[in-house]
């Protein structure tokens, strides 16, 4: 399916409010399912989710842990001499943070469906300001830039005999920190490399930016924004006229 970047950005935002508002473990599943069938829509594989995932799986293991051990709701469920250890609570907080971070990551998938050019025309063409554009965009473009400083600077360290997974965690905290420099170091030159190149191009120098090409939204992309729209609003008062 073919739709403008603006639409998928309303969808990712109806999606990710759900996402935060739902803290029940059946409606963030549900909505679970309802983002992987847009990812199927989109065409983007299913592998490439669970791709984006393995690096957030052990935020996600310790949420779950911290939210079973230390949430006290509900009845006991397993519990070890005159200690609760689980709670049916927290079984269900635990369950409803892992699969809201599941969400938040599936719904990053939908932005990767379009150019980082395609990102920034469409923000300015909901007539907000390019500069606060540029800014989203750049932090967004230097993220990728950061991790491949911080691989090679590991990768440095390996050529030099270091191996990090025989040393002791004492150690290792200071080779972090001593490796934290340089990778800062890096990444500030790459800055300096930027504004230089900006300023040489005039960035700034008119009030107005013109684009060679403009996004134009089609009778399905507005269909789309105002179902979008009104299911979400309309999912958001079932939800507080459920729970009060």
């Amino acid at each position: 399916m073919k739709l403008d970047p603006r639409t998928k950005m309303v969808i990712a935002v109806c999606i990710s409010s759900l996402a935060v508002i739902y803290n029940t473990p059946d409606k963030l599943f549900f909505l679970l399912l309802l983002t992987m069938l847009l990812l199927l829509v989109f065409r983007i594989n299913l592998k490439s989710v669970w791709g984006s995932l393995k690096p957030f799986l052990f935020m996600v293991f310790s949420l779950f842990f911290i939210q079973c051990v230390f949430i006290r709701s509900g009845s006991s469920l397993l519990t070890i001499g005159n200690v609760t250890i689980l709670t049916s609570g927290g079984l269900l907080q635990g369950v409803g943070v892992a699969l809201r971070i599941m969400i938040l990551v599936a719904v990053v998938l939908l932005l990767t469906t379009f150019s980082s050019r395609e990102f920034i025309l469409g923000l300015t063409q909901c007539k907000l300001p390019y500069e606060l554009v540029f800014m989203v965009s750049l932090a967004i473009r230097f993220l990728p830039l950061f991790r491949d400083e911080a691989v090679n600077t590991f990768t440095a360290l390996q050529l030099r005999g270091v191996e990090l997974k025989k040393i002791k965690w004492g150690r290792k905290i200071e080779i972090y920190i001593h490796l934290l420099l340089p990778l800062i170091y890096g990444v500030l030159i790459k800055a300096r490399q930027m504004a230089v190149s900006m300023e040489s191009r005039g960035f700034r120098v008119y009030p107005k930016r013109t684009y060679m090409k403009k996004l134009i939204l089609s009778s399905l992309d507005i269909s789309v924004m105002l179902l979008s729209f009104s299911v979400t609003l309309i999912l958001i008062v079932i939800y507080i006229k459920e729970s009060f």
